[in-house]
């Protein structure tokens, strides 16, 4: 019972520190986070309420935690829509996704209404088998897996899309592509696969042993949750137009002649001037206000004139930089990692990676090449 309890805590704690972080940092999307946490705490409280035999004490509160098993899944998942939402609004059409919760709720009331005495003999026949699941009970155990396994989806299809959708207004996305939440995901389907086995395959489900599990779980989850970074730091009006962006449909490229050439050559000429691709947080937005221009127009400009989008065309410069100092004799004292900074890279991974998607070699079998010719 005490490690169901400690695990149960765990989670509250973390659905404490999510709302707190949540005031700063990705505000709605935290908030629903939250919400899944608790809902998750909620079952090994119910566990522990079960094991200590509160629930023989006070009869009444026995299913008060039912109609939270169906609010788990869709909790999460809209959790990752707003992660990903610049926007970042309440949409009430997500309460459309707990109606399995509100119809178990509704389906709970003739048993919130029972005597104590009809609880009371319900809870000993409970504690008697112990071990037997009942039909309708296995039914709805494996509805809730199936749930949580489709939201889970659907949640991992948000976030692949999400790490496409950031390459149109970021130069980076180290800390911002919710690489977190990935990790976080990953977690809670190891915890829901190990609760599909202790329903099916363990002999005792409520004996608290496999409780130990979900309190290492929390830490897990716990340790990437904060992690997070805000993932659209952008003013008000900037995220307008960065959702507006997003949602727009890649159009077919027309070349140069679909843009104005004077704003091209004038990026071309700010790129070579003012090389701004060395800030590391270059976005979308932050380069506009150096054209002077709107965060949409730039956005075209990018996408239409050079037929790229705003991430490899930054990072096309970053590469030619790195280039010439891995070329330059008098940058031979300087590390790999330090040229990928000086070069705008704030991540050796990311370095490594687009260099050799662009050049065909790492940087050091460049440097190499260089230093042999």
């Amino acid at each position: 019972m005490l490690i169901n309890a400690i695990s149960a805590s765990s989670f509250f704690y973390l659905a404490f520190v999510l709302l707190v972080k949540g005031r700063t940092t990705n505000r709605l999307a935290n908030r629903w986070l939250a919400a899944f946490v608790i809902f998750v705490g909620f079952l090994q409280l119910d566990d522990a309420l079960i094991i200590s035999g509160t629930y023989f004490q006070y009869p009444h509160f026995y299913n008060v935690f039912d109609p939270f098993l169906f609010g788990i899944a869709p909790a999460f998942y809209w959790a990752a829509f707003h992660f990903v939402q610049p926007s970042r609004r309440f949409y009430w059409q997500s309460l459309w996704h707990f109606i399995p919760a509100y119809l178990i709720l509704l389906l709970s009331i003739p048993a919130f209404l029972e005597s104590k005495a009809e609880k009371l003999a319900f809870l000993k026949v409970l504690k008697e088998k112990e071990t037997v699941l009942e039909p309708v009970e296995m039914v709805v155990f494996a509805l809730i897996f199936v749930q949580c396994v489709v939201y889970m989806v659907l949640s991992y299809r948000r976030i692949l899309q999400h790490q496409q959708n950031l390459k149109k207004v970021s130069s980076t996305q180290d800390g911002t592509d919710l690489q977190w939440f990935n990790y976080f995901l990953k977690g809670v389907a190891l915890l829901l696969l190990f609760w599909g086995i202790e329903i099916i395959f363990y002999t005792n489900f409520l004996d608290g042993r496999m409780s130990l599990i979900y309190w290492l779980g929390s830490f897990y989850l716990g340790f990437y949750a904060i992690q997070q970074k805000e993932i659209y730091p952008f003013a008000p009006q900037e995220l307008v137009e960065i959702e507006a962006i997003i949602q727009e449909q890649p159009l077919a490229h027309s070349g140069a002649s679909s843009v104005d050439e004077a704003q091209r050559k004038q990026l071309l000429s700010l790129m070579e001037r003012e090389k701004p691709h060395l800030d590391s947080e270059l976005s979308l937005p932050k380069l506009a206000k150096l054209m002077g221009c709107s965060t949409h127009e730039l956005s075209h400009l990018i996408n239409q004139g050079f037929e790229r989008n705003f991430y490899q065309f930054i990072n096309n410069y970053r590469i030619e930089e790195s280039k010439k100092l891995l070329s330059d004799p008098k940058m031979e004292h300087l590390t790999i990692l330090a040229i990928g900074f000086e070069a705008g890279f704030n991540s050796k991974t990311t370095f490594n990676t687009t260099f050799k998607q662009l050049v065909g070699m790492s940087p050091v079998e460049f440097r190499k090449s260089k230093t042999m010719a």
